[in-house]
Protein backbone atom coordinates (compact mmCIF):
# COMPACT_ATOMS: atom_id res chain seq x y z
CA UNK A 1 0.00 0.00 0.00
CA UNK A 2 2.79 2.41 0.88
CA UNK A 3 4.42 1.84 -2.48
CA UNK A 4 1.23 2.80 -4.26
CA UNK A 5 0.83 5.83 -2.06
CA UNK A 6 4.26 7.09 -3.06
CA UNK A 7 3.39 6.78 -6.73
CA UNK A 8 -0.11 8.21 -6.46
CA UNK A 9 -0.65 11.92 -7.05
CA UNK A 10 -3.46 14.44 -7.02
CA UNK A 11 -5.57 14.03 -10.16
CA UNK A 12 -6.26 16.98 -12.50
CA UNK A 13 -10.01 16.88 -13.04
CA UNK A 14 -11.45 20.20 -11.80
CA UNK A 15 -12.96 22.90 -14.02
CA UNK A 16 -13.71 26.62 -13.45
CA UNK A 17 -17.14 25.94 -11.94
CA UNK A 18 -15.47 23.71 -9.32
CA UNK A 19 -13.15 26.58 -8.39
CA UNK A 20 -16.18 28.89 -8.16
CA UNK A 21 -18.01 26.30 -6.03
CA UNK A 22 -15.07 25.96 -3.63
CA UNK A 23 -14.63 29.70 -3.11
CA UNK A 24 -18.27 30.81 -3.03
CA UNK A 25 -19.36 27.65 -1.21
CA UNK A 26 -17.12 28.48 1.73
CA UNK A 27 -18.07 32.16 1.85
CA UNK A 28 -21.77 32.43 1.00
CA UNK A 29 -22.71 31.41 4.53
CA UNK A 30 -21.35 34.84 5.53
CA UNK A 31 -24.20 36.46 3.59
CA UNK A 32 -26.72 34.42 5.54
CA UNK A 33 -25.27 35.16 9.00
CA UNK A 34 -22.48 36.94 10.85
CA UNK A 35 -22.13 40.05 8.66
CA UNK A 36 -24.99 41.73 10.52
CA UNK A 37 -22.80 42.35 13.58
CA UNK A 38 -21.53 45.32 11.57
CA UNK A 39 -24.99 46.79 12.15
CA UNK A 40 -24.63 46.49 15.93
CA UNK A 41 -21.28 48.33 15.82
CA UNK A 42 -21.85 50.99 13.16
CA UNK A 43 -25.49 50.85 12.03
CA UNK A 44 -26.46 50.74 8.36
CA UNK A 45 -23.76 53.24 7.38
CA UNK A 46 -21.11 51.29 9.27
CA UNK A 47 -22.23 48.07 7.62
CA UNK A 48 -22.13 49.67 4.17
CA UNK A 49 -18.62 51.04 4.82
CA UNK A 50 -17.42 47.68 6.14
CA UNK A 51 -18.84 45.90 3.09
CA UNK A 52 -17.13 48.33 0.69
CA UNK A 53 -13.76 48.42 2.47
CA UNK A 54 -13.60 44.66 2.97
CA UNK A 55 -14.87 44.15 -0.58
CA UNK A 56 -12.05 46.31 -1.94
CA UNK A 57 -9.49 44.28 0.01
CA UNK A 58 -10.92 40.97 -1.15
CA UNK A 59 -11.05 42.03 -4.80
CA UNK A 60 -7.32 42.73 -4.59
CA UNK A 61 -6.67 39.50 -2.68
CA UNK A 62 -8.61 37.58 -5.34
CA UNK A 63 -6.51 39.20 -8.08
CA UNK A 64 -3.31 38.31 -6.19
CA UNK A 65 -4.52 34.73 -5.65
CA UNK A 66 -5.47 34.39 -9.31
CA UNK A 67 -2.03 35.50 -10.48
CA UNK A 68 -0.11 33.41 -7.96
CA UNK A 69 -2.34 30.33 -8.23
CA UNK A 70 -2.30 30.19 -12.03
CA UNK A 71 1.50 30.66 -12.00
CA UNK A 72 2.49 28.09 -9.36
CA UNK A 73 -0.34 25.55 -9.88
CA UNK A 74 0.23 24.01 -6.43
CA UNK A 75 -2.21 22.56 -3.90
CA UNK A 76 -0.96 24.57 -0.91
CA UNK A 77 -2.19 27.89 -2.26
CA UNK A 78 -1.11 30.75 0.07
CA UNK A 79 1.34 28.44 1.85
CA UNK A 80 3.19 27.58 -1.36
CA UNK A 81 3.28 31.23 -2.45
CA UNK A 82 4.87 32.26 0.84
CA UNK A 83 7.32 29.31 0.69
CA UNK A 84 8.47 30.13 -2.82
CA UNK A 85 8.64 33.90 -2.61
CA UNK A 86 8.99 34.91 1.05
CA UNK A 87 10.57 32.19 3.21
CA UNK A 88 10.03 29.14 5.47
CA UNK A 89 8.91 31.12 8.52
CA UNK A 90 6.28 33.02 6.56
CA UNK A 91 5.24 29.78 4.83
CA UNK A 92 4.67 28.09 8.17
CA UNK A 93 2.59 31.02 9.43
CA UNK A 94 0.43 31.06 6.29
CA UNK A 95 0.05 27.28 6.18
CA UNK A 96 -1.06 27.16 9.82
CA UNK A 97 -3.24 30.27 9.44
CA UNK A 98 -5.07 28.81 6.44
CA UNK A 99 -5.52 25.52 8.28
CA UNK A 100 -6.87 27.20 11.42
CA UNK A 101 -9.06 29.58 9.43
CA UNK A 102 -10.90 26.79 7.64
CA UNK A 103 -10.98 24.26 10.47
CA UNK A 104 -12.57 26.84 12.78
CA UNK A 105 -15.10 27.76 10.10
CA UNK A 106 -15.92 24.09 9.54
CA UNK A 107 -16.62 23.62 13.25
CA UNK A 108 -18.80 26.74 13.38
CA UNK A 109 -20.75 25.70 10.29
CA UNK A 110 -21.33 22.19 11.64
CA UNK A 111 -22.70 23.58 14.91
CA UNK A 112 -25.09 25.90 13.03
CA UNK A 113 -26.29 22.98 10.86
CA UNK A 114 -26.93 20.98 14.02
CA UNK A 115 -28.77 23.90 15.65
CA UNK A 116 -31.00 24.32 12.60
CA UNK A 117 -31.73 20.58 12.61
CA UNK A 118 -32.63 20.77 16.30
CA UNK A 119 -35.00 23.69 15.67
CA UNK A 120 -36.84 21.53 13.13
CA UNK A 121 -36.66 18.29 15.14
CA UNK A 122 -36.54 19.26 18.86
CA UNK A 123 -35.64 15.73 19.99
CA UNK A 124 -32.23 15.94 18.29
CA UNK A 125 -29.14 16.87 20.30
CA UNK A 126 -26.69 19.44 18.90
CA UNK A 127 -23.38 17.70 19.59
CA UNK A 128 -24.22 14.27 18.10
CA UNK A 129 -25.54 15.96 14.93
CA UNK A 130 -22.42 18.16 14.80
CA UNK A 131 -20.27 15.03 14.97
CA UNK A 132 -22.34 13.38 12.24
CA UNK A 133 -22.03 16.41 9.92
CA UNK A 134 -18.25 16.60 10.34
CA UNK A 135 -17.86 12.84 9.82
CA UNK A 136 -20.07 12.80 6.72
CA UNK A 137 -18.29 15.70 5.02
CA UNK A 138 -14.90 14.19 5.88
CA UNK A 139 -15.98 10.96 4.18
CA UNK A 140 -17.17 12.81 1.05
CA UNK A 141 -13.82 14.58 0.75
CA UNK A 142 -11.99 11.32 1.43
CA UNK A 143 -13.71 9.70 -1.54
CA UNK A 144 -12.85 12.41 -4.08
CA UNK A 145 -12.55 16.13 -4.70
CA UNK A 146 -14.80 16.13 -7.79
CA UNK A 147 -17.75 14.70 -5.86
CA UNK A 148 -17.14 17.09 -2.95
CA UNK A 149 -16.98 20.22 -5.10
CA UNK A 150 -19.82 19.16 -7.39
CA UNK A 151 -21.94 18.87 -4.24
CA UNK A 152 -20.74 22.35 -3.24
CA UNK A 153 -21.72 23.74 -6.63
CA UNK A 154 -25.30 22.43 -6.34
CA UNK A 155 -25.79 23.56 -2.72
CA UNK A 156 -24.25 26.98 -3.31
CA UNK A 157 -26.17 27.66 -6.49
CA UNK A 158 -29.50 26.88 -4.79
CA UNK A 159 -28.67 29.19 -1.86
CA UNK A 160 -27.52 32.03 -4.13
CA UNK A 161 -30.57 31.78 -6.41
CA UNK A 162 -32.78 32.06 -3.30
CA UNK A 163 -31.15 35.43 -2.47
CA UNK A 164 -31.45 36.68 -6.06
CA UNK A 165 -35.15 35.78 -6.39
CA UNK A 166 -35.96 37.26 -2.99
CA UNK A 167 -34.12 40.48 -3.90
CA UNK A 168 -35.81 41.03 -7.26
CA UNK A 169 -39.23 40.24 -5.87
CA UNK A 170 -38.67 42.75 -3.07
CA UNK A 171 -37.19 45.42 -5.37
CA UNK A 172 -40.12 45.10 -7.77
CA UNK A 173 -42.69 45.73 -5.03
CA UNK A 174 -43.70 42.15 -4.36
CA UNK A 175 -42.77 42.52 -0.68
CA UNK A 176 -43.75 45.35 1.66
CA UNK A 177 -40.57 47.14 2.73
CA UNK A 178 -39.79 49.72 5.42
CA UNK A 179 -37.40 52.38 4.02
CA UNK A 180 -37.50 54.15 7.38
CA UNK A 181 -35.38 51.32 8.83
CA UNK A 182 -32.47 52.65 6.74
CA UNK A 183 -32.47 55.89 8.74
CA UNK A 184 -33.32 54.51 12.17
CA UNK A 185 -30.04 53.80 13.91
CA UNK A 186 -28.03 54.60 10.78
CA UNK A 187 -25.06 55.60 12.96
CA UNK A 188 -25.80 54.48 16.56
CA UNK A 189 -22.24 54.79 17.94
CA UNK A 190 -21.02 57.83 16.04
CA UNK A 191 -17.88 57.92 13.94
CA UNK A 192 -16.07 55.37 16.13
CA UNK A 193 -18.81 52.90 15.22
CA UNK A 194 -17.87 53.19 11.55
CA UNK A 195 -14.33 52.15 12.39
CA UNK A 196 -15.37 49.38 14.81
CA UNK A 197 -17.75 47.87 12.23
CA UNK A 198 -14.78 47.03 9.96
CA UNK A 199 -13.89 44.01 12.11
CA UNK A 200 -16.97 42.18 10.86
CA UNK A 201 -16.66 43.30 7.23
CA UNK A 202 -14.66 40.17 6.27
CA UNK A 203 -17.74 38.05 7.04
CA UNK A 204 -19.13 38.96 3.62
CA UNK A 205 -16.12 37.42 1.84
CA UNK A 206 -14.03 35.42 4.35
CA UNK A 207 -12.32 32.47 2.64
CA UNK A 208 -12.65 33.38 -1.06
CA UNK A 209 -8.87 33.11 -1.47
CA UNK A 210 -9.27 29.37 -0.82
CA UNK A 211 -10.63 28.93 -4.34
CA UNK A 212 -7.03 28.91 -5.61
CA UNK A 213 -6.07 26.01 -3.36
CA UNK A 214 -7.37 23.44 -5.84
CA UNK A 215 -5.00 24.66 -8.58
CA UNK A 216 -2.98 21.43 -8.56
CA UNK A 217 -6.17 19.46 -9.19
CA UNK A 218 -7.48 21.65 -12.03
CA UNK A 219 -7.47 20.41 -15.61
CA UNK A 220 -6.27 23.78 -16.92
CA UNK A 221 -5.21 25.81 -13.85
CA UNK A 222 -4.02 28.80 -15.88
CA UNK A 223 -7.61 29.29 -17.00
CA UNK A 224 -9.67 27.68 -14.25
CA UNK A 225 -8.13 29.50 -11.27
CA UNK A 226 -8.48 33.11 -12.53
CA UNK A 227 -11.90 32.48 -14.07
CA UNK A 228 -13.34 30.65 -11.06
CA UNK A 229 -11.76 33.03 -8.55
CA UNK A 230 -12.93 36.23 -10.24
CA UNK A 231 -16.42 34.85 -10.95
CA UNK A 232 -16.63 33.90 -7.29
CA UNK A 233 -15.64 37.39 -6.14
CA UNK A 234 -18.22 39.00 -8.45
CA UNK A 235 -20.86 36.63 -7.08
CA UNK A 236 -20.05 37.59 -3.51
CA UNK A 237 -20.04 41.34 -4.20
CA UNK A 238 -23.50 41.06 -5.75
CA UNK A 239 -24.73 38.81 -2.96
CA UNK A 240 -23.40 41.14 -0.25
CA UNK A 241 -25.14 44.19 -1.76
CA UNK A 242 -28.46 42.37 -2.14
CA UNK A 243 -28.24 40.93 1.38
CA UNK A 244 -27.53 44.29 3.03
CA UNK A 245 -30.46 45.91 1.19
CA UNK A 246 -32.94 43.11 1.93
CA UNK A 247 -32.18 42.92 5.63
CA UNK A 248 -31.95 46.69 6.13
CA UNK A 249 -35.44 47.35 4.74
CA UNK A 250 -37.14 44.36 6.34
CA UNK A 251 -35.61 44.20 9.85
CA UNK A 252 -35.29 47.08 12.38
CA UNK A 253 -31.62 47.85 13.00
CA UNK A 254 -31.75 47.07 16.74
CA UNK A 255 -33.00 43.57 15.93
CA UNK A 256 -30.83 43.09 12.83
CA UNK A 257 -27.63 43.77 14.79
CA UNK A 258 -28.17 40.73 17.02
CA UNK A 259 -30.01 38.39 14.64
CA UNK A 260 -28.64 34.84 14.31
CA UNK A 261 -30.08 34.21 10.83
CA UNK A 262 -30.72 37.69 9.32
CA UNK A 263 -31.72 36.60 5.80
CA UNK A 264 -34.11 34.00 7.16
CA UNK A 265 -35.55 36.58 9.56
CA UNK A 266 -35.96 39.04 6.67
CA UNK A 267 -37.90 36.36 4.79
CA UNK A 268 -40.08 35.77 7.85
CA UNK A 269 -40.85 39.50 8.03
CA UNK A 270 -41.92 39.44 4.39
CA UNK A 271 -44.75 37.09 5.39
CA UNK A 272 -44.41 35.08 2.14
CA UNK A 273 -44.13 31.34 2.82
CA UNK A 274 -42.14 30.50 -0.33
CA UNK A 275 -39.38 32.90 0.72
CA UNK A 276 -39.43 31.73 4.32
CA UNK A 277 -38.92 28.16 3.09
CA UNK A 278 -36.32 29.13 0.45
CA UNK A 279 -34.18 31.28 2.76
CA UNK A 280 -34.47 28.75 5.58
CA UNK A 281 -33.24 26.06 3.19
CA UNK A 282 -30.55 28.42 1.90
CA UNK A 283 -29.25 28.99 5.43
CA UNK A 284 -28.96 25.25 5.96
CA UNK A 285 -27.34 24.56 2.58
CA UNK A 286 -24.77 27.34 2.84
CA UNK A 287 -23.59 26.01 6.19
CA UNK A 288 -23.17 22.51 4.72
CA UNK A 289 -21.41 23.87 1.61
CA UNK A 290 -19.11 26.04 3.70
CA UNK A 291 -18.12 23.19 6.01
CA UNK A 292 -17.58 20.95 3.00
CA UNK A 293 -15.28 23.47 1.31
CA UNK A 294 -13.41 24.02 4.57
CA UNK A 295 -12.56 20.30 4.76
CA UNK A 296 -11.15 20.52 1.23
CA UNK A 297 -9.05 23.65 1.81
CA UNK A 298 -7.76 22.84 5.29
CA UNK A 299 -6.68 19.35 4.23
CA UNK A 300 -4.79 20.78 1.20
CA UNK A 301 -2.95 23.22 3.45
CA UNK A 302 -1.96 20.45 5.88
CA UNK A 303 -1.01 18.21 2.94
CA UNK A 304 1.30 20.95 1.59
CA UNK A 305 2.90 21.47 5.02
CA UNK A 306 3.48 17.72 5.28
CA UNK A 307 4.89 17.41 1.77
CA UNK A 308 7.61 19.91 2.68
CA UNK A 309 8.26 18.33 6.11
CA UNK A 310 6.92 21.20 8.20
CA UNK A 311 4.76 18.56 9.88
CA UNK A 312 5.02 14.78 9.71
CA UNK A 313 5.45 13.51 6.14
CA UNK A 314 2.94 10.77 7.02
CA UNK A 315 0.13 13.19 6.13
CA UNK A 316 1.39 13.69 2.56
CA UNK A 317 0.17 10.29 1.36
CA UNK A 318 -2.24 10.28 -1.61
CA UNK A 319 -4.93 7.60 -1.83
CA UNK A 320 -4.06 5.13 -4.63
CA UNK A 321 -7.68 4.83 -5.73
CA UNK A 322 -9.36 8.16 -4.94
CA UNK A 323 -6.28 10.39 -5.53
CA UNK A 324 -7.05 12.48 -2.46
CA UNK A 325 -4.67 13.48 0.38
CA UNK A 326 -6.73 11.14 2.53
CA UNK A 327 -4.65 11.24 5.72
CA UNK A 328 -4.71 15.04 5.73
CA UNK A 329 -8.47 14.90 5.09
CA UNK A 330 -9.06 12.46 7.96
CA UNK A 331 -6.93 14.58 10.29
CA UNK A 332 -9.30 17.53 9.84
CA UNK A 333 -12.00 15.56 11.65
CA UNK A 334 -10.60 15.35 15.22
CA UNK A 335 -9.37 18.96 15.09
CA UNK A 336 -12.75 20.25 13.90
CA UNK A 337 -14.51 18.19 16.56
CA UNK A 338 -12.19 19.67 19.21
CA UNK A 339 -13.09 23.20 18.10
CA UNK A 340 -16.81 22.38 17.88
CA UNK A 341 -16.94 20.80 21.34
CA UNK A 342 -14.91 23.58 23.00
CA UNK A 343 -18.09 25.54 23.71
CA UNK A 344 -16.49 28.88 22.75
CA UNK A 345 -17.91 29.35 19.28
CA UNK A 346 -17.47 33.13 19.13
CA UNK A 347 -13.83 32.79 20.17
CA UNK A 348 -13.25 30.09 17.56
CA UNK A 349 -14.77 32.25 14.82
CA UNK A 350 -12.72 35.27 15.89
CA UNK A 351 -9.53 33.18 15.74
CA UNK A 352 -10.56 32.19 12.21
CA UNK A 353 -10.95 35.85 11.23
CA UNK A 354 -7.56 36.82 12.73
CA UNK A 355 -5.94 33.90 10.88
CA UNK A 356 -7.57 34.99 7.64
CA UNK A 357 -6.45 38.62 8.04
CA UNK A 358 -2.89 37.46 8.65
CA UNK A 359 -3.06 35.63 5.32
CA UNK A 360 -4.36 38.81 3.69
CA UNK A 361 -1.16 40.56 4.69
CA UNK A 362 1.12 37.79 3.42
CA UNK A 363 -0.72 36.91 0.18
CA UNK A 364 -0.23 40.35 -1.41
CA UNK A 365 3.30 40.46 0.02
CA UNK A 366 3.98 37.14 -1.76
CA UNK A 367 2.69 38.72 -4.96
CA UNK A 368 5.04 41.69 -4.50
CA UNK A 369 7.99 39.34 -3.98
CA UNK A 370 6.91 37.24 -6.98
CA UNK A 371 6.86 40.31 -9.22
CA UNK A 372 10.26 41.42 -7.93
CA UNK A 373 11.84 38.03 -8.57
CA UNK A 374 10.10 37.44 -11.90
CA UNK A 375 9.37 40.74 -13.65
CA UNK A 376 8.85 38.85 -16.92
CA UNK A 377 5.23 38.86 -18.04
CA UNK A 378 5.55 35.82 -20.33
CA UNK A 379 2.66 33.36 -20.36
CA UNK A 380 4.94 30.61 -19.07
CA UNK A 381 5.72 32.50 -15.86
CA UNK A 382 2.54 34.52 -15.47
CA UNK A 383 -0.48 33.09 -17.36
CA UNK A 384 -2.75 35.64 -15.65
CA UNK A 385 -1.61 39.25 -15.14
CA UNK A 386 -3.60 41.30 -12.63
CA UNK A 387 -4.14 45.03 -13.26
CA UNK A 388 -2.29 47.77 -11.35
CA UNK A 389 -0.01 45.30 -9.62
CA UNK A 390 1.96 45.39 -7.41
CA UNK A 391 0.65 48.81 -6.31
CA UNK A 392 -2.79 47.63 -5.25
CA UNK A 393 -1.15 44.78 -3.29
CA UNK A 394 0.33 47.40 -0.93
CA UNK A 395 -3.17 48.88 -0.54
CA UNK A 396 -4.59 45.45 0.40
CA UNK A 397 -1.91 45.05 3.08
CA UNK A 398 -2.83 48.44 4.54
CA UNK A 399 -6.55 47.53 4.65
CA UNK A 400 -5.86 44.15 6.28
CA UNK A 401 -3.72 45.76 9.00
CA UNK A 402 -6.40 48.41 9.58
CA UNK A 403 -9.12 45.77 10.00
CA UNK A 404 -6.84 43.78 12.33
CA UNK A 405 -6.46 46.86 14.52
CA UNK A 406 -10.25 47.16 14.93
CA UNK A 407 -10.30 43.81 16.76
CA UNK A 408 -9.04 45.66 19.84
CA UNK A 409 -12.71 46.66 20.27
CA UNK A 410 -13.94 43.49 21.99
CA UNK A 411 -11.35 40.90 20.94
CA UNK A 412 -8.04 42.27 22.23
CA UNK A 413 -6.96 39.05 23.93
CA UNK A 414 -7.83 36.96 20.88
CA UNK A 415 -5.58 39.21 18.82
CA UNK A 416 -2.71 38.98 21.33
CA UNK A 417 -3.02 35.19 21.53
CA UNK A 418 -2.99 34.88 17.74
CA UNK A 419 0.16 37.01 17.42
CA UNK A 420 1.92 34.96 20.12
CA UNK A 421 0.84 31.67 18.52
CA UNK A 422 1.95 32.61 15.01
CA UNK A 423 5.11 34.32 16.30
CA UNK A 424 6.22 31.10 17.99
CA UNK A 425 5.37 29.17 14.81
CA UNK A 426 7.47 31.58 12.73
CA UNK A 427 10.64 31.22 14.79
CA UNK A 428 10.20 27.48 15.37
CA UNK A 429 9.77 26.58 11.71
CA UNK A 430 12.41 29.06 10.54
CA UNK A 431 14.93 27.37 12.83
CA UNK A 432 13.74 23.87 11.95
CA UNK A 433 13.96 24.45 8.19
CA UNK A 434 17.32 26.28 8.29
CA UNK A 435 19.40 23.09 8.33
CA UNK A 436 17.51 21.48 5.42
CA UNK A 437 17.09 24.63 3.32
CA UNK A 438 17.67 24.17 -0.39
CA UNK A 439 17.25 26.58 -3.23
CA UNK A 440 14.06 26.43 -5.27
CA UNK A 441 14.47 24.63 -8.57
CA UNK A 442 12.89 27.23 -10.85
CA UNK A 443 13.94 25.35 -14.00
CA UNK A 444 11.90 22.35 -12.85
CA UNK A 445 8.86 24.64 -12.76
CA UNK A 446 9.65 25.75 -16.31
CA UNK A 447 10.64 29.27 -15.18
CA UNK A 448 13.75 31.29 -16.04
CA UNK A 449 16.26 32.29 -13.36
CA UNK A 450 14.90 34.95 -11.01
CA UNK A 451 15.90 38.55 -11.43
CA UNK A 452 19.19 39.21 -9.63
CA UNK A 453 20.48 35.62 -9.74
CA UNK A 454 23.61 36.79 -11.52
CA UNK A 455 24.83 38.71 -8.48
CA UNK A 456 24.91 35.64 -6.25
CA UNK A 457 22.31 36.87 -3.76
CA UNK A 458 19.34 35.07 -5.24
CA UNK A 459 19.81 32.08 -2.96
CA UNK A 460 18.63 34.18 -0.08
CA UNK A 461 16.00 35.99 -2.14
CA UNK A 462 14.49 32.85 -3.60
CA UNK A 463 14.35 31.00 -0.33
CA UNK A 464 13.34 33.85 1.96
CA UNK A 465 14.16 37.15 3.47
CA UNK A 466 14.64 37.79 7.14
CA UNK A 467 14.73 34.08 8.06
CA UNK A 468 18.47 33.78 8.85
Amino acid sequence: MSEHNENASLVKTLRPFHVWALGVGIVLVGEYMGWNFTIAKGGVLGSLLAMLVAGTMYVIIALCASELGSATKLAGGPYDWARLFVGPGAAAIVGLAVYMEYIALEAADAIVVASIAQSIFPDLQVYPVTLLVIALLTFINYRGVVAALTLNFVLTMIAFIAIVVFFFTTASGGVNIHPEYLFQGALPNGMIGLFAALQFGPWFYLGIEGAAMCAEECKHPSRAVPLGQQAGMITLLIGAAMTLYLCSVLIPTDILGVSVYPLFEAAQNSGIFIFIAALGLGTFLTCVASANGCVCDSSRSWFALSRDNYVSSWFSAVHPRYNTPYRAVIFTMPVAIGFAFSGFLDQVITFSIVSGLLCYVLIPFSLIRFRNLFPQSTSKVRPFVGPLQPYIAYFAIAIAITILSTLFWGYKYNLIFAFVFYGIAYFYFSHRQKSSRTENNWAEMGWPSPSGSENGRIGKEAIGIGDD
